[in-house]
C-alpha cells in the first residue's frame, strides 16, 4: 500500500535507503524512509564503536553495500551520513551506473572531525548528490556555499506506540541521553540535587563504549539503561517533561522530537535552532545547573499550558513536514535520470 504523500510506488519500489547501523541507531532515518515509502537497508557487522571496531566494520560495510547495490541496481539511493563512507559508496555507485543519490546528513556530518575529512572529497560527494537533506538553514547554507543542493527537512512527529511505564509521585522528568560529550549530564545531576522532590530518569545505554556516565548520583536520579522501544516511549509519554540538552549549536534533538510526537512538554537548550523549532510547549535553558533548575521550576509552575502548547506545536510541525516532503519528492521526480527511466511519474495522494 502506498503511503500518502510518498514517492510514486514505481520509484519507491526501485529505491533503497542505506544505513550503516542497526535499527536502534536510525531513529530519524526510519521514519523519513517510511514517509517516502522507501525500504531501509541496515548494513552492519557489530554494534561496537571505537577505532578498533572501525577498522573491522567499515571495510566490511563498504564491500557489503557495494555488492548489494551492484546486485540489486536500485534507480535511486538514499545514504545516511554519518558515517561519511556510506555517502561515498552511494556516490561511487552513482558514478558507475548514473543513478542519482540523496544524502541524509545528520548534525555530526558537519560537526565531527571524523566525518568532515577529507573536505575536498566531502564537497565532491555533496555536489554530485541530487540533494542533501539537512535539519536547518545553517547546514543548508554551508552546502550551498560549496555548490551543492540542500533540502531542509526538520525532524517531524511520527506515530509511536508507548507501553505503560510506572511513574513516581510528584514531578517526573525523563532525561533523554546517549552519554555523548555534548550532553551536560553533570549539570543535570547538580540540578537534581537541588530538586529532591523531582524524579529524574536518565535513558541511554550505560554499557556503550566511551559512555560519559555521571557518578555519585542523588537518590532522585535513576539510570534506566537501554530500554525496549515501547518502554522508552512509555517513559517519555508518561513523564511530565522530557529533557534533551546539548552544548553544541545547530544540533537538532531527536529525543525532543520524540517527546513532541508523544505530546510531552520539552526542556531543551537555548540555541537559536531549538528555540525556533520548539517554539511552543517548551522551556529553553542554558546548560548550567542553575539554568536547568530554574527551567524545571518554570515548567511546573504552568504545566497545563505547556501540555496544551506541545499538542498545538505537533500539529504545526506536521503541516511544515508535509510541505518539506512535497518539495523533496518534487526534486526527485524532476531529476533527469528519474524522468528518463519512468517518464514523469505523478505524485501520489
Amino acid at each position: 500500500m502506498t503511503v500518502p504523500g510518498a514517492l510514486p510506488h514505481e520509484v519507491a519500489d526501485d529505491a533503497v535507503f542505506i544505513a550503516w547501523g542497526p535499527p536502534a541507531y536510525t531513529n530519524r532515518t526510519r521514519p523519513l524512509a517510511a514517509a517516502l515509502g522507501v525500504e531501509v537497508r541496515h548494513v552492519y557487522s557489530t554494534r561496537r564503536r571505537g577505532a578498533l571496531a572501525a577498522v573491522v566494520k567499515y571495510p566490511y560495510q563498504a564491500v557489503a553495500t557495494t555488492w548489494y547495490l551492484l546486485r540489486q541496481r536500485p534507480a535511486l539511493v538514499f545514504a545516511q551520513h554519518p558515517p561519511s563512507f556510506t555517502a561515498m559508496v552511494a556516490a561511487a555507485y552513482g558514478a558507475i551506473t548514473g543513478s542519482p543519490y540523496v544524502v541524509d546528513a545528520h548534525s555530526d556530518a558537519f560537526d565531527s572531525p571524523w566525518w568532515t575529512r577529507p573536505r575536498w572529497l566531502q564537497r565532491v560527494v555533496a555536489r554530485r548528490a541530487l540533494t542533501t537533506i539537512v535539519t536547518n538553514d545553517h547546514f543548508a547554507d554551508l552546502l550551498r556555499a560549496g555548490g551543492a543542493h540542500a533540502s531542509i527537512v526538520r525532524d517531524f512527529p511520527t506515530e509511536l506506540e508507548p507501553a505503560s511505564y510506572p511513574m513516581a509521585p510528584g514531578l517526573n522528568v525523563v532525561v533523554i541521553a546517549t552519554f555523548a560529550p555534548d550532553e551536560p549530564l553533570a549539570e543535570v545531576v547538580s540540578a537534581a540535587r537541588a530538586l529532591p522532590d523531582v524524579t529524574f530518569r536518565v535513558t541511554g545505554d550505560t554499557r556503550r563504549e566511551g559512555a560519559a556516565i555521571p557518578s555519585n548520583l542523588p537518590p532522585n536520579v535513576e539510570l534506566t539503561g537501554f530500554l525496549p522501544a515501547a518502554d522508552y516511549y512509555g517513559l517519555v509519554h508518561g513523564s511530565d517533561a522530557a529533557m534533551a540538552l546539548t552544548t553544541r549549536d545547530h544540533t537538532m534533538q531527536r529525543g525532543a522530537c520524540e517527546a513532541l510526537s508523544l505530546g510531552t512538554p520539552i526542556i531543551t537548550s537555548d540555541w537559536p535552532l531549538l528555540r525556533t523549532y520548539f517554539c511552543k510547549g517548551t522551556v529553553h535553558v542554558d546548560n548550567t545547573a542553575a539554568g536547568i533548575r530554574d527551567g524545571i521550576d518554570r515548567l511546573r509552575g504552568d504545566l497545563d499550558r505547556y501540555r496544551e502548547e506541545i499538542v498545538e506545536l505537533r500539529t504545526d510541525v506536521r503541516a511544515e513536514w508535509d510541505t518539506a516532503r512535497e518539495a523533496l519528492v518534487e526534486r526527485i521526480l524532476t531529476c533527469p535520470a528519474i524522468v528518463h527511466r519512468y517518464g514523469s511519474p505523478s505524485h501520489t495522494s
